[in-house]
């Protein structure tokens, strides 16, 4: 609480600070408490339930002048009254003492009879110090906003121009130069972004945008993002999901996803072998997301510094993997900026557990759903991680569940168990017509891989399987084909069927030339005619003439930026002015995109563009109405 300078009195100070009381009560020990009063550092005033003072002591009296006498009486509240249930408070007052303005904190508590003890100190360098350490926090801020820019702008245009040159036809060696390109900016990019969002979370700007999010989704997808990473490394990458947790929550669902990506990444990144187990279970009123691995484990001297800054621990002493060790340390900001806790238990040479738990706002209660009760499922794998996942997923399903992880023991275990069902390693498959032969298993799915599962999508399906199931594999597909509702995984990849733009009119603005080749190059694969402007008064000029289906505006641009030229865009009569606006940005800050909403546009794409997004986001608005088509 801040106040104005106080006013003590219409009459002058006097000049004669200091004096003794001379009408101080002679009884025994008040003038020992006197002298305890007047010794003390802190200014000390005593107010009644009117707020006028009783007595000072003798740093008061330094610091303002006079005697307790000409003091007494004195109307002297700082601050309101006190509120009918508070008996303490604290607070800060500008005041003017003799030695000049002066920030003092005051301290007050309310007695039983109703008066007031107030002690004060002079915390004038205190705030000097936060103001300071305030001024350079900003100014580092801005730095850091706006060397990220600069910086993201040409890396979103390599990494665009790699992606573009992907689809063209390509011989081995310039497929890997190109590969080792995307790799390379990505990972550039990635560190950018850990850099400013670190910076932001230090200045307490980094707000999160809480929404209602399904967890297990969240799981699943960011899972399918490491999958193939994963399957390059010969590793197994599961996830299962506990009883209890939430069908929704609300949550900020991109935090949540960095998060869980940068503990699943890292445990990806550092197992050579086995593989990466992500766990979502409810305790209690928390979710509790945990990634096991089956990596070289983690030291404890290491582990005491792990979520520190640039810390990388023994992979930088011995280089096994790259990385700037900014992930971790932006794991644990994000989770107390949830009011979460992130840990980590590890032995060298048994692996390692991530933990992030947080209590999150449920918004819908996972229903009672086993709709594998009473059927008996048997997990034949060699594969402790996916073992372990399918086994849980299957219990929380309802089902009887077992494992058996050796391949000669197969027939005669499922002979004894007699499943309904028998999940099968892909590299067991030659089984299956053993196992269909002998009557034990009602049916036979094959457990693939992201590169594998093409095996059992033909004819050419091995003799005995029934289906398939692609690892990661999902609790709802291990429900739909366990009940025989389908006979494969559903595709998971999001793939453009068509120029879902086609003779749609889009107007891009963007000055940098290498981004609006990219973006204009994407526009005209989804079918889009595009018609391009390099200054922001150039966009609004194009845009008054009407017959737009949607515009892009880099946010960035000479003469008018993209929140200018999208209000002045906004206020055009008619069609132009209701022309639906997307910002284009290398700096994908909340910030950036309050600021674009509030600017009157609809949509937010950061760069570099995904083709999937942009195409998602531009048929979304232009919602099937085609203005080109009309105004033509």
């Amino acid at each position: 609480m801040t106040q104005a300078l106080p006013s003590t009195s219409d009459a002058p100070l006097p000049d004669n600070p200091g004096a003794d009381d001379a009408t101080a009560p002679d009884r025994p020990g008040v003038a020992a408490l006197r002298g305890i009063f007047d010794a003390m550092g802190e200014l000390v005033i005593v107010r009644d339930r009117d707020g006028r003072l009783s007595d000072v002591n003798g740093a008061f009296l330094r610091a303002f002048g006079g005697t307790r006498e000409d003091w007494t009486g004195r109307w002297f509240a700082v601050a309101p009254a006190f509120g009918e249930s508070a008996s303490h408070r604290r607070y800060d007052v500008a005041m003017r003492t003799r030695t000049g303005p002066v920030w003092i904190e005051w301290s007050e508590t309310l007695t039983a009879d109703g008066s007031i003890i107030a002690v004060g100190r002079d915390v004038t360098e205190q705030r000097s110090l936060v103001q300071r350490e305030s001024e350079a926090a900003r100014g580092k801020g801005v730095f850091f906003a706006a060397v990220t820019h600069e910086l993201r702008t040409p890396l979103s245009g390599a990494l665009g121009t790699a992606r573009l040159l992907e689809d063209t036809g390509l011989k081995p060696d310039q497929a890997a130069y190109v590969s080792a390109l995307k790799a390379s900016a990505s990972h550039a990019l990635k560190l950018i972004d850990d850099i400013l969002d670190l910076s932001r979370l230090e200045a307490g700007k980094l707000d999160l945008r809480p929404e209602p999010v399904d967890p297990s989704r969240l799981v699943e997808e960011v899972c399918e993002l490491l999958s193939e990473k994963a399957a390059e490394k010969g590793l197994a990458l599961a996830h299962a999901q506990g009883p209890g947790v939430p069908a929704q929550i609300r949550a900020d669902p991109a935090r949540l996803k960095q998060i869980l990506y940068n503990l699943a990444g890292n445990a990806v990144k550092f197992t050579r072998e086995g593989g990466v187990l992500v766990t979502l279970e409810a305790e209690d009123q928390n979710l509790r997301l945990s990634v096991r691995d089956t990596g070289p484990g983690i030291n404890p001297a290491d582990q005491a510094r792990l979520f520190e800054q640039f810390e990388r621990g023994a992979a930088e002493r011995d280089n096994s993997a790259p990385g700037a060790g900014l992930g971790l340390a932006m794991v644990k900001r994000l989770a107390e900026a949830m009011d979460g806790e992130v840990g980590v238990r590890s032995q060298p040479g048994e692996g390692a557990l991530f933990w992030f738990t947080f209590k999150p706002e449920t918004l819908q209660r996972a229903p009672v759903h086993r709709p594998l009760a009473g059927r008996r499922i048997l997990i034949a794998t060699p594969c402790a991680i996916e073992s372990d996942a399918l086994l849980l997923h299957a219990e929380t399903l309802g089902a009887w569940a077992e494992t058996c992880n050796n391949q000669g023991q197969l027939v005669a275990r499922a002979q004894a168990v007699r499943p309904d069902i028998i999940i099968l390693d892909d590299g067991w498959t030659e089984d299956a017509s053993a196992l269909a032969a002998s009557g034990c298993a009602g049916r036979i799915l094959a457990l693939a891989r992201p590169r594998t599962k093409g095996r059992y999508a033909g004819k050419n399906r091995p003799e005995g399987i029934d289906g398939w199931l692609v690892a990661p594999v999902r609790a709802g597909s291990l429900a739909r084909f366990a009940l025989g509702k389908s006979s494969g995984d559903e595709k998971r990849e999001t793939s453009l069927a068509g120029p879902v733009l086609a003779g749609y009119r889009i107007l891009l603005a963007e000055d940098d030339p290498v981004n609006a080749l990219i973006a204009r190059t994407l526009l005209s694969r989804l079918g889009a005619s595009v018609v391009i402007a390099t200054t922001g008064r150039e966009a609004v000029l194009e845009a008054s003439q009407g017959g737009f289906d949607a515009a892009l505006l880099d946010l960035r641009m000479p003469e008018l930026d993209g929140r200018d030229a999208a209000a002045q865009i906004r206020a055009l009569p008619g069609e132009p002015g209701a022309v639906p606006l997307v910002a284009l940005t290398a700096n994908a800050t909340e910030a950036d995109r309050d600021a674009c909403l509030a600017a009157g546009m609809d949509a937010f794409l950061a760069k570099p563009v995904d083709p999937d997004d942009l195409a998602s986001v531009l048929s979304g608005l232009c919602g099937g109405q085609n203005r080109a088509r009309l105004s033509a």
